[in-house]
């Protein structure tokens, strides 16, 4: 397939720079090598960070989440989270064994318009004491990640208004949609079992096995 051809491409960070106003003196100095009290209290308060990492192979980003507060700071500069079940496709830590470890974390909190960004570099541990401090619902994880964090700022919510994301009346939500078990069958190509299955299997795993994997 032939190259698409862009003339509007931007190649520079100098063309880049010519749209963008400068980040303002205050927003620079808001970004700090360590996790001060009000990033504490944010990470205390979240149900959902979103996890980025990359390696020689690619890049990933994934969602994770529990109660509030199940991301857990060891101290101002590391963060650990648990590795809960999911697909097993197992690509955030993944990427972090087969590179040098850099990741980042979105964190958000319910009703909140800002965002909390840490940065840094993270391993994959098996500590059983870090394990037992991050069990929830009477289990405790397989795996944890271990962030060293290398800058945190708030990043300011206007995506957040945009999509209307903590304002339900004005969300529009599609009736046609097809259902996870649809996706399954026509990705899949299962012809052993029928969408109806799929997604009643779907449906027990999410209220069976939040924090186990079921049998294989």
């Amino acid at each position: 397939m032939a190259e698409l051809i862009d003339p509007h491409r931007i190649t520079t960070v100098d063309a880049l720079r010519r749209l963008y106003h400068l980040p303002t003196e205050r927003m620079v100095k808001m970004t700090f090598p360590f996790l001060d009290d009000h990033c504490l209290r944010f990470i205390a308060e979240s149900p959902l960070v979103f996890v980025a990492t990359a390696s020689e192979t690619g890049m990933d980003c994934s969602p994770r989440g529990g109660r509030p507060g199940f991301v857990q700071a060891v101290d101002r500069r590391e963060l650990a989270l648990p590795d809960w079940p999911g697909n097993n496709k197992l690509s955030s830590i993944t990427n972090l064994l087969t590179s040098d470890g850099a990741c980042g974390l979105v964190f958000l909190v319910p009703g909140q318009d800002v965002f909390l960004r840490v940065n840094g570099s993270a391993t994959v541990t098996t500590a059983p004491d870090l394990l037992d401090r991050l069990h929830e619902e009477g289990r405790r994880p397989k795996a944890a990640i271990r962030l060293s964090v290398r800058e945190a700022f708030f990043h300011c919510g206007k995506a957040l208004r945009r999509s209307h994301l903590w304002q339900p009346d004005a969300w529009v939500i599609p009736q046609d949609m097809p259902s996870p078990g649809q996706v399954v069958k026509d990705q899949s190509g299962l012809a052993e079992m029928t969408v109806e299955q799929i997604d009643a299997h779907y449906r027990q795993a999410l209220a069976d096995h939040l924090y186990s994997s079921p049998e294989p």
